[in-house]
């Protein structure tokens, strides 16, 4: 039972307000972990009786995970206002709905056709594969799974009428665009699975299901709605390696006519590993990894894994700033404790948390007392292992366990309107129990490990490091570099350049039309920078090292 009593029952006193709010939810259970998701947005949790619900090992009644969600907010270029999106823990309502936006007008049409949206779609690949097996597609033969995937036209003329009848009077008002992802065998834009058409999913299992920001006023936030649609997938291998791991991707799309400046996407969790008051957190900056852990050598209560430690990590796979095979450094990892000082309650508190603030403001502040310590500003709370003796980790601060929250926030960008969806991939990872629980080693090797599927479990797409590129008219050179590096230009046009250290602080700015630039890095230290450069229109991007 989750620990705070009254949130349960202003949980439960919201649920019957007049805004709707649907209980559906699924579970991602197919390797070592069970975790829920629903159709608000939010999930690893059950609102109904506030109990967490990311349970780790699977069968073990022990869970690794609590309440979580997805926030997004940007600046409305018209009007200067805020615009945000944000759940918590419905206690005063939702800031997201079940279904699509309707485009022509930036609205759900009613709440009937929300409420029919209000389910999670799953899919096991061994239901797939026997699928494909079947050379004559028919309604007898064809697994209900696959029958009620709401692919684009599934229930239109054209997607046989036939499928809309079996899936119980799918009452979907599919929009004539993409919706759930599916194999397109005879490429007439028309999910069929009477066709050969099945879904399309990136792992041994997947959900998805479908919510937007506009259905009704943001109770969570009290912000502006953005007015976006988000699409997203859950997914989970059963493989070695990637058997304590989870999947989460979301597309996003923006079907306002605003355009949003310095929008910031990021996760929210209150983790709650076991026991929630003996919780410390921590941040990886070169794996973009915000980090779980338990305070002291035993986690307390039956909720608790005892002696028996494991380790929790969100790990950010994918970003809109990220360009090509570069991982953009993060915006913030910021933290908040259980409590009514500690929660957001407005859009703007939301957003400083989000931008590497506390929620009135205040900026986080490098070192022990992250808000009356040293006086810079520095947006990443206990960034170092707790075995550097050296360090600023909760361990070395001699910090207090305690309820931790954590907020992992990308860099901020541009959000148009109308354009391709952008994306933001993460991965929770769990070390077996057991773990060494004084460093992150076994984090980091299985973050290296999710890593390289960001696209399903066989995708391998993405290097943990990247290799030196020449990109086009621009090259980098040398790389690794000692007291400096040569950016080289074919051209003599002005371009902006911004070198970013692994925690995303600007190190070096420049604007120059020099065709042969030289960067003095001998007074930084050693490691891993994000090089940035614009020109015109088109924008470059590479890592350089630093010996």
């Amino acid at each position: 039972m989750k620990k705070i009593i009254v949130l349960l029952t202003l949980a439960l006193a919201t649920y019957h307000s007049t805004t709707a709010q649907f209980p559906a939810a699924e579970y991602l259970d197919i390797n070592r972990v069970k975790a829920r998701y629903m159709v608000h947005g939010d999930m690893f949790w059950d609102p109904a009786t506030g109990d967490a619900a990311y349970e780790f090992p699977k069968g073990s009644g022990k869970h690794s995970g609590f309440a979580s969600s997805l926030w997004i907010g940007g600046i409305n270029q018209s009007t200067n206002t805020l615009h945000l999106a944000g759940q918590k823990f419905r206690t005063n309502g939702n800031d997201y709905w079940p279904g699509p936006l309707d485009i022509n007008n930036g609205a759900v049409s009613d709440t009937i056709q929300s409420a029919h949206w209000a389910q999670i779609w799953k899919v096991n690949k061994t239901t797939i594969d026997s699928f494909l097996q079947i050379s004559n597609h028919t309604l007898a033969n064809t697994p209900s799974s696959i029958l009620k995937w709401p692919g684009k036209g599934a229930n239109g003329s054209l997607g046989a009428q036939q499928v809309k009848s079996a899936a119980n009077g799918l009452l979907l008002n599919l929009p004539n665009r993409d919706l759930a992802p599916f194999v397109d065998v005879n490429n007439d834009n028309v999910y069929n699975p009477l066709d050969g058409d099945y879904p399309k999913i990136k792992g041994e299992q997947m959900l998805w299901w479908i919510f937007n920001d506009n259905s009704a006023s943001h109770g969570a936030s009290k912000g502006l709605p953005m007015k976006i649609e988000i699409h997203a997938s859950a997914y989970a291998c059963n493989q070695t390696g990637i058997e304590n791991t989870t999947f989460l991707n979301y597309k996003i799309y923006n079907y306002s006519s605003n355009t949003y400046d310095s929008t910031v996407i990021s996760f929210w969790n209150d983790i709650d590993l076991g026991y929630a008051f003996d919780d410390y957190v921590g941040y990886d900056s070169s794996r973009r990894m915000g980090v779980t852990y338990n305070g002291d050598p035993l986690d307390e209560t039956q909720s608790g894994y005892g002696t028996n430690l494991t380790q929790k990590a969100a790990v950010v796979l994918k970003h809109p700033s990220d360009i090509g095979n570069n991982r953009s450094p993060l915006g913030a990892f910021t933290i908040s404790n259980n409590g009514s000082d500690g929660d957001p309650q407005t859009a703007t508190e939301f957003y400083n948390y989000m931008t590497g603030s506390w929620r009135d403001g205040t900026a986080f502040k490098k070192g022990c007392d992250l808000l009356n310590g040293a006086t810079v500003a520095y947006p990443f709370a206990f960034p170092d292992d707790p075995s550097d003796i050296n360090g600023i980790s909760e361990v070395r601060c001699n910090k207090v366990p305690f309820d931790r929250r954590i907020i992992l926030s990308g860099q901020p960008f541009t959000m148009y309107p109308g354009s391709a969806p952008i994306e933001f991939t993460l991965a929770f990872i769990n070390t077996d129990l057991g773990v060494d629980n004084s460093n992150f080693d076994e984090l980091r090797r299985l973050a290296d490990t999710a890593y390289k599927y960001p696209d399903g479990c066989q995708s391998l797409a993405w290097p943990t490091s990247t290799p030196n590129i020449t990109q086009g008219e621009i090259s980098i050179y040398p790389n690794p570099a000692n007291s400096f590096f040569t950016i080289q230009d074919t051209d003599e046009k002005k371009k902006s350049i911004k070198l970013y250290n692994a925690h995303g602080q600007e190190v070096y700015k420049k604007v120059s039309s020099n065709r042969n630039l030289k960067v003095p890095t001998g007074n930084l230290a050693k490691g891993l920078y994000f090089l940035q450069i614009k020109k015109d229109d088109k924008q470059f991007s590479q890592t350089v090292l630093l010996n």
